[in-house]
């Protein structure tokens, strides 16, 4: 690959060179931890469970790299560390899934377990962390919480040390240090042997954090409390949704990662080379995963705590998860994003390296009672003049709550009094009207130059002010407790999602694949894809079709992701008729996912199909960004499907050269209840007059019908129901299996009667929407822990029994039954198997045959 420069920004000399090794074909380096042997050859484990000894890291052309296999068939290798000088030689330490393990490269194939003193519960997010050491040959390791179910995605601590630091001797003794943590990707050493761990904005993390840890601190994160000794023994269980009573103790961010630059941090390293990466010695660089890119952090000590700096360093690198300096102060950066998501590349490894340039740039900051003192790496040229106008600065803070994540709270611009250079033109003194603690401060310079031209390559940085130098020390954070937001159910109600599961179930295509895709390294105007669930592409094909929902829609708010090459061009067609041009040019830049998000409004006809009303977009935003707003559409997009009507499907534009598209769900506006004709079939108090079948548990709480235990059936009181509305607001847990009986004859095992189903699970391929053994529904449209609204029509007609199936309103399933199977009977529940949780509210019938 032909090495790309990178500037710090987009002007001046590049300081700094990346390029990227060559992997062996047809294996992706996803990288999860990186170091050298004392022969010069990186050793690097990666997520598929390998190692690799990469001989000739540092050749002057990248493609002389040579990788060899050294073991695989490990257990995801999310930390690696050299011992340069072992008993018998070198020894390699992977940190496993489920243990760290001891390596040796003159024995290939040995393996020795060193721990796995911490718990597996199965779950898929129980990623484990590595792989620093302390100067008495102490490992450290941080360990991800769980996350069991997709309600709001908290995560839990279902087995010990999940969501813990935790440090293994070279004995194999463990010892849980901290806790509190949600997904500590990063966790690394400073210049002075500190530790610190990076963590990754979610519940209870307002934005990504940089944390010092200390032994038995509590970091936030309240699930691993549970494995404290206190909730031992009192068995208590940490909530979701309440700050638990350390969270007035916890320890606080050293620094706060602004979200438009970090939103998945992984390691820190300390710049330790003597001088051989520039500048910024002893100063700490930080991969970041989702935006592509390298930070630098400056940290300094105020009344004995660390907080300090963070700065845009290099931007466009890659999913860099990894970072490693070699000895020669090359940073190498390894990456990976499968089912994280990040920049291209998704995978492989990275080398920055330093030309000997020094670029223009605010090399440390310190904090000052009233303002800021900055050292620059070059002087300040001579007719560039720093006055209070050229300096930005706001303060912000941020809500420490269960929600995922927090906006930046409580924006407030501060006064800048003055501005003074030194006289050497290398140091700015920034005063201010006054500076607040439990505080995050970002400031901006403007229109600096240093000598000889030289632009400021990075005009920014954020600084967290836990304390002020001076003064009464606070109490407060900067994540600060706050009252919790309103309950909610799960995020997705009313959502129905059209890729989940079998992806292409619900679609009219050809030509199109669902698999993992990323720009092409040697043609960057297509796309590269292999196996994998996250994507859907047009790349089977020379001349592919548009991707046209089975399903139709009128006013509705969409979500699409979408990923295009360089110079591609694409678009999505709401109701098969209103087009949304999708191309590379800003914001929708090649090789990123993007998010697009659509509220539609449809055309308005009268009783004689007169149009009275054009449609209207009423918000369009690509990755949360305003782009249009009560935009009216009088007529159809060029290449419209069919004549101007209330529904239509939706269209992926397959047709216009490679695309890729993700994670598309349409949330249906709700029509007005129909009052006429419904009546209650359930009294929302007892069931007095219902019928359960084989011994189930079926009781009331709430107003709801809930069923579990194992297999059972509960069936309505009356048996003599045919033509009919049903209607309910349903629910069904994780793994959970149900249906809506109709037309059934009570009776143990399994009833005859029609079924419409309600499944989360994976084991059964019909989902919610299907009628059973008639009209399978292969894709997932509902999450577990959902409500929705699910409507059965059966009706009599001319060919058979009609039956229809709405899901949040839109028309699932249609299907005539010409053997008319069942003629009438009971209406029921199913619960299928023990574990799986049915709940059934405001259900009501209507007599079709009275209207």
């Amino acid at each position: 690959m032909i090495p790309l420069l990178l500037a710090l920004l987009q002007t001046g000399e590049p300081p700094y060179t990346v390029d990227y090794l060559t992997p062996p074909e047809g294996d992706a380096l996803e990288v999860g931890g990186m170091d050298f042997l004392p022969d010069g050859r990186l050793v690097v484990s990666t997520r598929r469970g390998q190692v690799w000894l990469v001989e000739e890291p540092l050749a002057s052309d990248p493609a002389d790299a040579r990788f060899d296999l050294f073991v695989e068939g490990l257990w995801e290798g999310l930390g690696l560390t050299v011992e340069p000088d072992g008993d018998s030689g070198p020894k390699i330490f992977v940190l496993q899934r489920g243990e760290l393990s001891l390596l040796r490269p003159n024995e290939s194939g040995f393996i020795a377990t060193v721990s796995d003193d911490w718990g597996l519960s199965g779950n898929y997010h129980e990623f484990v962390y590595g792989l620093p050491r302390d100067a008495e040959g102490n490992f450290y390791i941080s360990l991800n919480v769980a996350f069991l179910s997709p309600k709001w995605w908290h995560g839990k601590s279902p087995v010990p040390w999940r969501g813990w630091v935790l440090r293994v001797a070279p004995t194999g003794e463990t010892t849980p240090v901290a806790c509190g943590f949600r997904s500590p990707c990063g966790i690394g050493m400073n210049a002075a042997g500190d530790l610190f761990v990076t963590d990754n904005q979610g519940d209870w993390m307002p934005a990504s954090p940089i944390f010092h840890v200390k032994e038995g601190g509590f970091y936030g994160h309240p699930a691993s409390l549970d494995w404290t000794p206190e909730y031992l023994e009192s068995q208590a269980k940490a909530s979701d949704t309440i700050p638990p009573e350390r969270a007035n103790d916890r320890e606080p961010a050293a620094v706060w990662l602004p979200y438009k630059w970090s939103r998945s941090p992984g390691n820190l390293v300390p710049d330790v080379t003597g001088g051989k990466f520039g500048p910024f010695e002893e100063q700490l660089f930080l991969a970041e995963l989702t935006n592509g890119m390298i930070l630098r952090v400056q940290l300094e000590k105020v009344r004995g705590e660390y907080q300090g700096a963070v700065f845009p360093f290099l931007r466009d690198v890659g999913s860099a998860c990894r970072v490693a300096f070699a000895p020669d102060g090359t940073l190498f950066v390894g990456m990976t994003n499968r089912g994280w998501g990040g920049r291209p590349p998704a995978s492989g490894i990275a080398r920055v390296r330093w030309n000997g340039t020094t670029p223009m740039e605010m090399r440390t900051v310190r904090l000052l009672q009233d303002g800021f003192e900055i050292d620059l790496t070059l002087p300040v040229a001579a007719d560039c003049a720093i006055t209070p106008d050229s300096v930005a600065l706001t303060q912000y803070d941020y809500d420490y709550w269960w929600e995922y994540g927090s906006p930046e709270r409580n924006t407030t611009a501060i006064e800048v009094t003055s501005t003074e250079l030194s006289d050497d033109r290398r140091r700015l003194t920034v005063r201010t009207a006054g500076l607040t603690p439990a505080m995050m401060a970002r400031l901006v310079l403007s229109g600096v130059v240093g000598v000889g031209g030289a632009p400021l390559h990075n005009d920014e940085f954020a600084y967290t002010i836990n304390q002020l130098p001076e003064g009464e020390p606070t109490d407060q954070h900067v994540a600060k407790i706050v009252p919790p937001p309103p309950a909610r159910e799960s995020g997705a109600e009313g959502w129905l999602r059209l890729t989940y599961g079998d992806a292409t179930d619900g679609w009219n295509h050809s030509g199109w694949e669902l698999c993992d895709a990323e720009l092409d390294p040697d043609d960057p105007t297509k796309l590269r894809t292999q196996k994998g669930v996250n994507a859907l592409t047009n790349t089977l094909s020379d001349e592919p079709s548009d991707y046209v929902s089975k399903h139709v829609f009128g006013d509705a708010s969409i979500h699409v992701e979408f990923l295009l090459p360089q110079g591609g061009k694409s678009g999505v067609r709401v109701m098969g008729r209103y087009a949304i041009e999708l191309a590379d040019r800003e914001p929708m830049a090649a090789g990123v996912w993007h998010d697009l998000d659509v509220d539609f409004r449809a055309p308005r006809f009268d009783a004689e199909g007169n149009k009275t009303e054009n449609a209207k977009f009423l918000r369009v935003k690509v990755d949360d960004v305003l782009v249009h707003e009560e935009l009216e559409l009088p007529e159809p997009s060029p290449g419209a499907l069919g004549p101007e009507v209330a529904l239509g499907p939706l269209v992926l534009v397959g047709t216009s050269g490679p695309v890729g598209f993700g994670n598309v769900r349409v949330r249906p506006a709700r029509e007005a209840d129909e009052t006429k004709g419904w009546k209650r079939i359930f009294n929302g108090e007892d069931l007095d007059g219902w019928t359960i079948s084989d011994d189930g548990l079926w009781y009331v709480e709430d107003e709801t019908i809930v069923g579990e235990g194992p297999r059972s059936h509960l069936f309505s009181p009356r048996d003599d129901y045919r033509n009919v509305d049903i209607r309910a607001k349903v629910k069904i847990g994780d793994g959970g299996n149900s249906g809506l009986y109709f037309r059934t004859a009570y009776g143990p095992g399994w009833p005859a009667g029609y079924e419409a189903q309600i499944n989360s699970s994976y084991a059964d391929p019909q989902k919610t929407g299907s009628l059973y053994g008639l009209a399978p529904v292969k894709t997932h449209l509902i999450p577990p822990d959902t409500w929705f609204d699910y409507r059965v029509t059966c009706r009599d007609v001319e060919a058979g029994t009609h039956v229809v199936i709405r899901v949040n309103g839109v028309v699932i399933t249609d299907y005539v039954d010409a053997e008319r199977k069942y003629e009438s009977g009971h209406i029921a529940l199913q619960q299928h198997h023990d574990g799986s949780v049915i709940e059934v509210r405001d259900f009501e019938v209507r007599d079709l045959d009275a209207r």
